[in-house]
């Protein structure tokens, strides 16, 4: 469990399969995921039994501290102790909550474990261009813009250019 102020993050499990398919079928979410089929449930369980074994990404529930309540997800993917380097991914399901602070503490606590726990050097994503709330963020977090891949996707019928960023443990641990 990692505290912060207002949320925890929980390492995720299998009884969190309804949550996960429910945020991930929101129209809002499915709008700035890559994919564009949200997961069933037998889907999501084979994924989560496939991520247990290749030990490679950690996943985490967010948990709203006041309410115990599991608002969203946030993890690091393809992590690569070689290269000390991993992918962010964050999603915010509970539309009740969100442009609340919650991604921005959920972020700040997962980039700490990242650099000084797991003893990552650098933490990069991919965003779509046009989805100027999460390039805030994500700014306002310390990632810097790396570059445009143009017309990078196509989803919903249009070709849509993907912003790279990362993040780098500046304090230099080894």
């Amino acid at each position: 469990m990692i505290d912060g102020q207002r949320v925890q993050l929980r390492p995720m499990t299998l009884a969190d399969t309804a949550d996960v398919v429910r945020w991930r079928s929101d129209p809002f979410v499915i709008e700035s995921m890559f994919s564009d089929e949200p997961p069933t449930s037998e889907s999501h369980t084979r994924w989560f039994e496939q991520l247990q074994l290749r030990g490679v990404r950690q996943e985490f529930i967010i948990v709203e501290r006041a309410t115990g309540r599991a608002i969203g997800t946030i993890g690091l993917s393809g992590i690569d102790r070689l290269h000390r380097r991993a992918e962010y991914g964050i999603l915010i399901g509970e539309a009740d909550v969100r442009g609340q602070g919650y991604a921005r503490e959920a972020s700040a606590l997962l980039l700490d474990y990242a650099f000084n726990e797991l003893q990552l050097h650098r933490v990069y994503l991919l965003a779509f261009a046009d989805h100027s709330a999460a390039l805030k963020l994500y700014q306002r977090l310390g990632f810097q813009i790396e570059g445009t891949l143009r017309d990078h996707m196509y989803k919903r019928g249009a070709f849509r250019d993907v912003i790279m960023m990362a993040i780098l443990n500046q304090a230099g641990t080894v």
